[in-house]
């Protein structure tokens, strides 16, 4: 099957005639955040106003003149099931730009046409998506160091362009595959999320657990609970922050011994000032 089938030509948007921008991402290892700073970074040049907001705080009502971003990590065909909770919270937009940013590494799957669904039935006024590669962050026995700064150079490089498309109204939107519906399908059922949290158990080496509770205030769905030592409950979703940002390294797939990958540190994550 040709690429003419499987995706459609990107088309020119609206240009963003918001002033500000509030930008809400959520980012395991930091490849997200980077990638969401990056574009931010880009739209300021551009005299925009930008706020980088963590969907985990939760949204707050966008004032007059504010356009939506959204940055989030493709995950099981689509992302996380909290982001899509989150989406589907959002009020309605009245005709306000908004634009999706994502970061893989290797495919997408059904996220971009799914979430650019969602934001017309909310009656956001789609502005752009793009997708951008990043250093891999599950099960690495090393680390790449040169090839992870090449991909991390390359999407600030794509961000700039990214961002200059929506300033000027060309960044388009992917339409994804044929096959997206099925996709995000099954992305939102559970048993993709237990086979993917058998599959990969997460243990805690007790000899060098610091006992700092990381861990358990970064998760996102609550599934770490802080005791003597963390105890992981049934609701994971392989986001890999808890294994990222353990200092002494005590969190890791039982039986694996997979090398710590972060992009940015714990104060940048939690940071107020992004």
């Amino acid at each position: 099957m040709t690429s003419r089938f499987l995706f459609a030509k990107e088309a020119c948007w609206d240009i963003m005639k918001e002033n500000a921008v509030d930008f809400y991402f959520f980012s395991g290892t930091g490849n997200t955040l980077l990638a969401a700073r990056a574009v931010a970074e880009e739209l300021r040049k551009g005299g925009k106003t930008v706020r980088i907001r963590r969907i985990e705080k939760g949204f707050v009502p966008l004032p007059e003149g504010t356009a939506l971003g959204i940055a989030v990590p493709a995950a099981m065909f689509s992302t996380y099931p909290f982001v899509w909770e989150f989406l589907e919270a959002l009020p309605d937009g009245d005709e306000r730009g908004a634009f999706l940013v994502s970061t893989m590494g290797g495919a997408s799957g059904a996220l971009r046409p799914a979430v650019k669904r969602l934001l017309e039935q909310k009656n956001y006024s789609p502005l752009g998506a793009r997708d951008f590669v990043m250093p891999s962050n599950y099960a690495n026995t090393s680390i790449p160091e040169e090839e992870n700064r090449e991909k991390t150079e390359s999407m600030k490089m794509e961000a700039a362009k990214f961002a200059a498309g929506l300033l000027e109204g060309e960044a388009g939107w992917k339409r994804g595959t044929v096959l997206w519906p099925l996709l995000y399908s099954l992305s939102r059922k559970a048993f993709p999320w237990r086979l993917m949290h058998r599959k990969f158990p997460l243990d805690v080496d007790r000899s060098r657990c610091i006992q700092c509770g990381k861990c358990a205030r970064l998760c996102p769905v609550k599934n770490i609970r802080m005791a003597e030592f963390p105890e992981f409950q049934d609701h994971c979703v392989s986001c890999q922050r808890c294994m990222a940002f353990c200092p002494p390294e005590a969190i890791n797939v039982r039986g694996k011994n997979y090398s710590q990958y972060r992009s940015v540190e714990y104060y940048d994550l939690i940071s107020e000032n992004l």
